[in-house]
């Protein structure tokens, strides 16, 4: 997982680091577009990546997310000297790279052998070799050999990084079931304690759910039942005691 981190990381800093030069955008446009940019990793990493973790399963999405990146990055390499195309593919990159990081950040918390900080540590580490070295190689690539190279070595690094993930789907699947038994496990303290809330609140003492999922109320106890009586009788009562 590391491993595919780092050669994902790439690809992903090639972009956020080497792409602004051939926008040729101003500072104000430059800082528009990648604000846009911002906007879609954070939406992607927060609404859309359960949601697509959700359906489609932690492997399929991861190998599907990476490819489209992939592919996104080839593009923004063929249309370095179209300046729409190249905007519109730079941006387009914070779907991918948001829904990348939630599922993928997750996914190393879950199957690692070490308690999680020194998992997010180490694997923090290992990634961004590929993030510190990526935009520095790019520009010495673009300088030799052109601007689109550094583009089709990120994407081919992506694409590696697919490659490499497949060899480790194993822990994928390990991941994928530790996720749903943790997800069962929240959802269970959850129902316990609102049944715990709800049986305080109203005085009830003990309360249980019922297999069909209703509420199962203790019933009132046989004294409670004969001492209570009808509006009437009770008129009867105090003119009695009158």
């Amino acid at each position: 997982m590391g491993l595919t981190a780092l050669l994902y990381n790439w690809g992903y800093f090639t972009v956020l680091g080497f792409a602004p030069f051939p926008m040729h955008l101003g500072t104000h446009q430059l800082g528009i577009a990648f604000t846009v940019w911002g906007v879609l990793v954070a939406i992607f990493a927060v609404f859309a990546a359960p949601r697509l973790q959700a359906r489609f399963g932690l492997a399929r999405t991861l190998y599907v997310n990476l490819a489209l990146f992939a592919a996104d990055i080839a593009v923004i390499g063929l249309c370095t000297h179209d300046q729409a195309v190249l905007i519109v593919a730079v941006v387009a990159t914070g779907i991918f790279i948001g829904v990348n990081n939630t599922i993928t950040t997750q996914a190393v918390m879950t199957v690692a052998p070490v308690e999680r900080s020194a998992a997010a540590a180490s694997y923090g580490f290992v990634r961004f070799i590929g993030g510190g070295l990526a935009p520095y190689a790019a520009g010495k690539m673009a300088e030799h050999w052109g601007a689109h190279v550094p583009f089709y070595v990120g994407a081919t690094s992506v694409l590696v990084a697919v490659a490499v993930l497949a060899t480790g789907h194993r822990l994928l699947r390990i991941a994928e079931h530790n996720q749903t038994h943790e997800l069962a496990g929240t959802a269970g303290e959850s129902d316990a304690a609102g049944t715990g809330a709800l049986a305080r609140g109203t005085g009830l003492g003990h309360v249980t759910w019922a297999t069909a999922g209703r509420l199962a109320l203790p019933s009132a106890p046989p004294g409670a039942r004969r001492r209570s009586s009808s509006p009437g009788r009770q008129s009867r009562s105090i003119r009695r005691a009158a």
